[in-house]
């Protein structure tokens, strides 16, 4: 299983904390989010993605507490039992 934590504005936005799915070897970060959008009917990766699929700057994705920009960003790789946490690109001013 993997669970998939919401914060900040994507919580408001989704109106959840987590999300928990079924884990499959292989499983990468973008598609990941892809399962998760498939699953929630709000719309929110554009809250995360460029419309080319890269990461809007600000945008933290962890894996286990690890920064995925530290890792292979959204090619890194999700274990089994796994807690990915979501935060959207911050605002402020």
């Amino acid at each position: 299983m993997v669970q998939v934590s919401f914060y900040s504005l994507l919580r408001l936005l989704l109106k959840r904390e987590t999300l928990v799915l079924p884990w499959t070897p292989g499983l990468d970060v973008r598609q990941l989010l892809t399962r998760v959008q498939a699953e929630i009917p709000t719309p929110f990766l554009d809250k995360l993605l460029n419309a080319d699929g890269t990461l809007i700057p600000g945008t933290i994705i962890l894996v286990d507490r690890h920064n995925i920009h530290h890792l292979d960003g959204l090619q890194t790789l999700i274990p089994d039992g796994a807690t990915v946490a979501l935060f959207p690109p911050g605002a402020g001013g």
